[in-house]
């Protein structure tokens, strides 16, 4: 569960009363409640979540609103304080519940073959929609008839309830599925729930069968086979013995484990092993440095400041303050290759973020700030480059203006949404809603954030990946590119390490603060490369980022999206040496009128 307290949802009152624009508006209310409940168990009810909540700020807008009203806000706070109770919420939807005990591809079909609700493995694994009808080209062709038998139950035609078969996943990937008959308690039909079992066997998944049922080791080995081959001719190959004698065996472990059947066997090893999984995930939300540089050092106060490095352990200093997601994770030829242009990147984890603690009540930006210095005075740096990426940038100029003796040059990537005011209503679905909860209210955009976490939790990294960066095609390529993804995968635990309040106060942070109340105060060269096809930058962002301050200047880089740096790491790199050289402000002036 996530760790935080309770976030006290202000009262906001109706205003002028129950008007028609209230009642027309009730049914988004009714949305966004039903979807923040569902989306304590299933990622495809957060998505809705997020839609539910832009139609609902934008229609508010119009009417210049208040988009929070009694009713829904005792029903958020309903739902706060279940989060807070610590336990183990489940929706009282069966179906969801059905799909949501694997982390394995799941889903749950009507009687006439429709798909009910699905996990957000099972989307990428079967290609399926909600409410689409379902094919039989998933299954292997000598599990047809398998299926079909349990598959008949929920239309009368049979009383078949369960069975193993093999599916077909993308690029004719195969694999071992459950198929099972659920009775519908409310609903009164029987739906069919298909699960694959597509799930690691771990050394965890032994010891828990050991240590809760008295199994031995051989017993052990024979459920691990049977998990994976269920065909006990293989298990017998497997185990150099004969098929009775595994017969024999199993009875045994039936009797430990207090089950009946190979089928209901399964099923318990597909828990265990989900399990299992889910629990690898969320110790996986942690961050241990890829780099191996890591240094740990102690504020004033006594609070962890984490910094690490990479390219050359000798070379010039160059400070990088990372938004959420670090940068400088990257594959080794890439850091080798700064190593090569003499440079050391300094890579500092701004405070809640990787190893650093949080602001412990603190302002996040003063906090951060104030982080910074530390770093530059407990490293000796004066006059050095310094580079930072979306949120990254608030600490990096806002530090500038502070203390000018620190830097010589800033080089920021990308522009914060609030940047003219009102950019963020260009900002792709996801991130324009989340700017615009935070703006509303923060005990609110807190709450979507603790669904979320809950969700990634579940999830993995990839819950927060796909969201973040999926929407823009040339990211969300990126995303899926198994070349890249463990990569990303890494530099997600960096914001997750400590739970959803660093990506909570990055995003208050920068609704909050204006970075063009200071930035006329920043004294040295100041370079805005904005990628082109995430930003949806216009000529207005482009003259306010210029306008900002006399020494800046920006260039808008085409081919490039968010995570440009592993889009066009060549151009990354030249970003480096130009950010490095003596005539830096004239390379930026030369570049910004290109």
């Amino acid at each position: 569960m996530l760790a935080s307290a309770r976030p006290v949802i202000p009262h906001m009152g109706k205003g002028a009363g129950v008007t028609e624009d209230y009642e027309q508006n009730r049914a988004v209310d009714l949305e966004i409640v039903s979807a923040s409940w569902r989306s304590l168990n299933e990622a495809p009810s957060f998505d809705r979540l997020l839609a539910s909540w832009d139609r609902k700020l934008a229609a508010a807008e119009e009417r210049s609103a208040n988009p929070l009203d009694d009713a829904l806000f005792a029903q958020l706070t309903g739902i706060s304080e279940r989060l807070d109770d610590h336990l183990e919420l489940r929706t009282q939807d069966e179906f969801a519940e059905a799909v949501g005990v694997s982390t394995a591809p799941a889903m749950v079909l009507s009687p006439e073959g429709r798909v009910v609700t699905f996990n957000q493995a099972a989307h990428t694994f079967f290609g399926i929609e909600q409410g689409a009808m379902v094919g039989r080209a998933w299954l292997r062709e000598d599990s047809r008839a398998d299926f079909e038998a349990v598959f008949r139950a929920g239309a009368g035609r049979g009383n078949a309830d369960y069975a193993i078969v093999r599916i077909l996943g993308p690029e004719g990937r195969e694999s071992l599925a459950e198929v099972a008959a659920l009775h519908s308690r409310s609903r009164n039909r029987i739906y069919t729930v298909v699960r694959s079992l597509e799930l690691d066997w771990s050394v965890d998944v032994g010891q828990s069968l050991a240590k809760a049922f008295g199994l031995t080791a051989a017993e052990v080995d024979i459920c691990r086979l049977v998990f994976r081959h269920s065909d006990l001719d293989r298990v017998a190959s497997a185990r150099n013995t004969q098929r009775e004698t595994i017969r024999t065996q199993l009875k045994r472990i039936f009797a430990k484990t207090e089950t009946r059947s190979q089928p209901e066997l399964m099923r318990l090893l597909g828990l265990l092993c989900s399990r299992a999984e889910s629990l690898r995930e969320r110790s996986a939300l942690g961050w241990s440095d890829p780099l191996g540089n890591e240094t740990i050092l102690r504020r004033s106060d006594g609070r962890r400041m984490a910094y690490t490095w990479t390219g050359a352990e000798e070379g010039e200093p160059v400070l990088f303050l990372h938004g959420e997601l670090p940068y400088f994770v990257q594959h080794e030829h890439i850091r080798q290759r700064i190593a090569e242009t003499g440079l050391k990147l300094i890579c500092m984890s701004t405070p809640g973020h990787g190893h650093s603690d949080p602001p412990d009540g603190r302002d996040q930006l003063d906090d951060g700030c104030d982080a910074v210095i530390a770093l530059c005075d407990h490293l000796g740096l004066r006059g050095i480059p310094a580079l930072a990426s979306y949120s990254g940038q608030l600490y990096l100029t806002r530090t500038a203006a502070r203390r000018p003796d620190l830097f010589r040059s800033l080089l920021c990537i990308g522009l914060p949404w609030n940047m003219p005011q009102g950019r963020w209503r260009k900002l792709t679905l996801n991130q324009r809603t989340f700017a615009r909860i935070a703006r509303l209210s923060p005990a609110v955009f807190e709450l979507v954030c603790r669904i979320g976490f809950r969700l990634m939790q579940r999830e993995g990294p990839d819950f927060y990946l796909q969201r973040s960066f999926g929407e823009a095609e040339i990211d969300r390529r990126i995303v899926m590119d198994p070349e890249f993804q463990p990569l990303l995968r890494i530099a997600c635990r960096h914001l997750t390490s400590q739970g959803h309040s660093a990506f909570m106060r990055e995003q208050l942070m920068v609704g909050t603060n204006d970075p063009t109340t200071w930035l006329s105060q920043v004294q040295v060269p100041l370079h805005w490369v904005i990628p082109a096809e995430a930003e949806n930058v216009d000529a207005e962002d482009c003259a306010a980022a210029r306008a900002s301050s006399p020494r800046a200047t920006l260039e808008v880089v085409e081919g490039a999206g968010e995570l440009f740096p592993y889009q066009r790491p060549g151009f990354f790199l030249r970003l480096l040496e130009d950010l490095a050289a003596q005539d830096v402000a004239e390379i930026w002036q030369r570049r910004g009128r290109a």
